[in-house]
């Protein structure tokens, strides 16, 4: 078997995982006591191929994509344990995928990414991209995903605090951490991956919102789940080839 057939097989992996998964999340368990009386959200079957894409998507950009040790910024150097240095990342980008799904379908529900899911998904992302680090010697990535994580929470802090002073929720707490989770996570592939994935999720949200506005589905004043496009966006950071921002300029 060869390795270009594994984001393959991760995907179909995906559906069966996720076919149990969307079932659990039905059962709203996630849920506090004052948000018990809300109705049942429906199907959850975007859970599936949501899952199924980004585990495909993951394993084609840490195996298939950029050197062998990490997919990083020096597409000319590979390390003695390039193979299980990518093992490690893929690993740990699998579970994080997985919770972020989970996350996405919470927030669609109650406008909330519970702290019980978030904070283990930074603790075993940082964790996992670390031990990468130590391993393959790549001291430059283990910096970039500490600084992108500091970086992107900030930034969503600073949006926070000041929808916040304007007496709205836009952007909340729950949100902030997600930015840092998301930030860590593309500054593993390169700051490139940063900014692309953290933009494109303005992006995907704006156009998020003007959609539920045309449709009537949330008025000027609703909430909005903003954590599905920040995660839309952090996958198209993803998806960007190593290196086609600096083709362009």
């Amino acid at each position: 078997m060869t390795v270009e057939v594994v984001p393959w097989l991760l995907a179909g992996a995906g559906v069966l995982v996720g076919l149990p998964v969307a079932r659990w999340l039905r059962w709203v368990t996630y849920r506090k006591p004052d948000e018990e009386e809300l109705p049942i959200p429906g199907s959850r079957w975007w859970v599936v191929p949501s899952l199924a894409i980004a585990w495909g998507v993951l394993a084609w950009r840490v195996l298939l994509t950029g050197p062998a040790q990490s997919g990083g910024d020096d597409p000319g150097v590979d390390s003695p344990y390039a193979w299980a240095v990518r093992g490690i990342v893929l690993l740990t980008l699998l579970v994080v995928a997985l919770s972020c799904v989970c996350l996405a379908a919470m927030d669609f529900d109650v406008h909330r990414l519970p702290d019980r899911l978030m904070w283990p998904s930074m603790g075993t992302l940082l964790t996992g991209l670390l031990v990468a680090g130590l391993i393959g010697a790549e001291w430059g990535a283990m910096g970039r995903v500490v600084l992108a994580g500091l970086a992107c929470g900030l930034a969503y802090l600073a949006l926070a605090l000041l929808s916040l002073a304007r007496g709205s929720l836009a952007v909340g707490l729950g949100d902030v951490k997600l930015a840092a989770l998301l930030g860590m996570g593309l500054g593993w592939f390169g700051w490139q991956t940063v900014l692309v994935g953290m933009y494109a999720g303005f992006l995907v949200g704006g156009l998020f919102a003007v959609f539920l506005l045309v449709t009537r589905r949330v008025g000027r004043t609703g909430d909005l789940a903003y954590g599905p496009p920040m995660m839309v966006g952090a996958m198209l950071g993803v998806l960007t080839a190593p290196g086609a921002l600096s083709a362009l300029f």
